[in-house]
């Protein structure tokens, strides 16, 4: 059967090169195309629940709060740990899975428990929010509007361009901070309120009431059904300004008659600057899969538009671009994998030949860019593990191909015809080179069942290596011979070259010159005395075992590296107001603008 198929890929030679190509460029297309980011896109198992109450002290919160929801959560099955905390207006618990959870069927367990806890807690408690952990919902790029313009005018130009973003197909969120919530305040002159006998009571009772979404639901009748609107919602602050308060005599009362109506801002419970200016800024996240290199460009490329339109008190800057750092580390790793396979280029041209060693070469692309068409039918990303996995697998890759154009070129030296020779090669050395790139792949099986956020996150190294070595397989085994068979030509081998060859196959390899005469002298010598080399062996390997023993070595999951952020952090004691706690942050501030270095602050 495997001479049948090596002799069918050689007699339909243009078939397999052709597929080969077509294969090749669909995965320069998949390259191309693949999603890029700077560490794999895993599924973190934790669920967190947050339930705001505004004005619960901590203690009534977890009274009121933290217990019903621990009685409900601790029956979902399948969770690892539990950790509920209670704070000042608000209570919050997180819950950790297996990393192999089923993230749908947890979500959907969590919020059917967190509906029963419901039932326990006060009205005045706020809809539970229900969060799960994920890589991509971290911000990609960070928009900062700041500058002299007045607030309003900040205000109206952030809320436009967040529209704008969110409208962009790879965006998924784009929050809003720094702002404060604009609102309608109603002033109201108390000597007229007294005039009128009209208490606050029933002036918070009259807004209440004509500031809500009602359903008026539809009419039937004989020519049809016909929906009913009632305007209810206010919009602007002659919708305040009109509403009824009570019947005075033949007067009607309405709140235009006591006081005034403008916008405002509510009062701010944190501020938010960028070098000292007066910001807003928008934290721009992407959706899941999305490309982080192109939805960064299209992030930049709609501010610069909106920017247009902004008056010139207004300046934009960016914050913690994703993709500068995920496109410099995927330079980095391209550009060593380029020297790499340049360096297994040189190697195997100068050892087989350029004619023999571009056909071996010819492998690495072919297996990358095939690597490349399965990756993104698995919808994995390019990412850093991936690129590593692609950089291991480029001295791994060329061994079958080296195999085969090395047996095929000694059967072309002793006169075999090259097509003959190639088939020969591709049936002698079939179960050679899949034993060993098999043998190969089993070391990193494990990798794939480590089932911990660690293992998820390394289990792409081993899945990339997967993809490259089975396609080195396809390559060496079934293009290799198909390519040698037009491509190939005899070199010429001297007769003393011919002669050590004779010798390590039907004569005495002793016998031979040179470093393979030496070697087989030396595996002679070593297998007269067997005790002795495995004794050496064992010995040297407890010295090594020792040594590393000794010495302390520090682990760690990641090289340390310089960080490209600082935070800094102003603690003091006391129930700080707002503008208090900016007054302190801002003498922090002056002090630190200037350093040398810093991009932002």
């Amino acid at each position: 059967m495997i001479g049948a198929l090596i002799d069918g890929a050689i007699q339909r030679r243009k078939v397999i090169l052709a597929v080969t190509l077509v294969a090749c460029l669909f995965g320069l297309g998949a390259y191309l195309t693949l999603p890029r980011e700077s560490n794999p896109d895993i599924q973190f198992p934790f669920i967190s629940i947050i339930v705001p109450y505004p004005g619960v002290s901590p203690e009534d919160a977890e009274r009121l709060l933290v217990k019903p929801l621990e009685t409900q959560l601790q029956t979902i099955e399948g969770i690892k740990q539990m950790d509920s905390v209670a704070r000042q207006n608000m209570a919050a618990a997180t819950l950790e899975f297996d990393p192999s959870f089923d993230s749908a069927t947890a979500l959907a367990d969590v919020r059917a428990k967190v509906d029963l806890a419901r039932g326990r807690f006060p009205p005045d408690a706020e809809e539970p929010i229900i969060q799960e952990a994920n890589a991509s919902q971290n911000p990609v790029i960070g928009v900062v509007l700041y500058g002299a313009a007045p607030e309003r005018t900040l205000n109206e130009a952030t809320r436009q361009l967040k529209d704008r973003l969110e409208s962009l197909p790879n965006v998924l969120e784009a929050y809003v901070s720094g702002g404060r919530e604009e609102v309608l305040e109603v002033t109201v002159d108390p000597v007229r309120m007294e005039t009128y006998n009209v208490t606050t009571t029933e002036l918070a009772q009259v807004i209440g009431r004509n500031n809500q979404l009602i359903p008026a639901g539809d009419v039937r009748g004989a020519q049809g059904r016909f929906a009913v609107k009632v305007p209810g919602v206010v919009e602007k602050p002659e919708d305040i300004l009109a509403l009824p308060i009570k019947k005075n005599g033949d007067r009607l009362i309405t709140i235009a008659d006591i006081g005034e109506v403008r916008r405002t801002f509510k009062e701010p419970d944190f501020l938010t600057r960028f070098n000292g200016h007066p910001a807003y800024s928008l934290e721009v996240t992407k959706r899941s899969g999305a490309n982080v290199l192109e939805t960064v460009k299209e992030v930049r490329r709609v501010v610069t538009e909106e920017q247009k339109r902004w008056p010139e008190t207004i300046s934009v800057d960016f914050t913690y671009d994703e993709s500068e750092f995920i496109g410099r580390t995927l330079v980095i790793l391209e550009s060593g994998l380029l020297t790499a396979t340049l360096l297994v280029m040189l190697i195997i041209i100068a050892s087989l030949g350029v004619r023999q060693g571009l056909m071996v070469g010819a492998a690495i692309p072919a297996c990358f860019l095939i690597a490349f068409l399965m990756l993104q039918a698995m919808g994995i990303t390019l990412n850093q593990m991936v690129m590593f996995g692609l950089v291991l697998a480029v001295g791994i890759l060329v061994d079958g191909g080296i195999v085969v154009v090395e047996y095929a070129d000694r059967k072309m030296a002793e006169g075999v015809d090259k097509v003959e020779a190639f088939a020969m090669a591709g049936k002698r050395m079939f179960w050679p080179v899949v034993n060993g790139t098999l043998t190969t792949l089993c070391a990193f099986v494990p990798f794939m069942f480590w089932n911990s956020i660690a293992g998820k996150f390394m289990s792409f190294l081993p899945l990339t290596l997967f993809f490259v070595l089975g396609a080195s397989i396809f390559v060496a085994l079934i293009f290799t011979p198909a390519l040698g068979s037009i491509f190939g030509r005899k070199t010429a081998i001297d007769a003393e070259h011919l002669a050590e060859i004779e010798k390590s196959e039907h004569g005495n390899p002793l016998e031979m010159t040179g470093f393979m005469g030496w070697y087989a002298r030396t595996v002679d010598a070593a297998g007269r005395h067997p005790f002795r080399v495995m004794a050496a062996t064992l010995g040297i390997i407890v010295v090594i075992a020792a040594a590393f023993a000794m010495k302390q070595h520090r682990t760690e999951f990641f090289i340390q590296e310089d960080p490209e952020v600082a935070f800094v952090f102003v603690k003091a004691r006391g129930n700080l107001s707002t503008a208090e706690m900016d007054r302190l942050v801002g003498q922090v501030e002056s002090r630190l603008q200037g350093i040398k270095g810093v991009d932002s602050l």
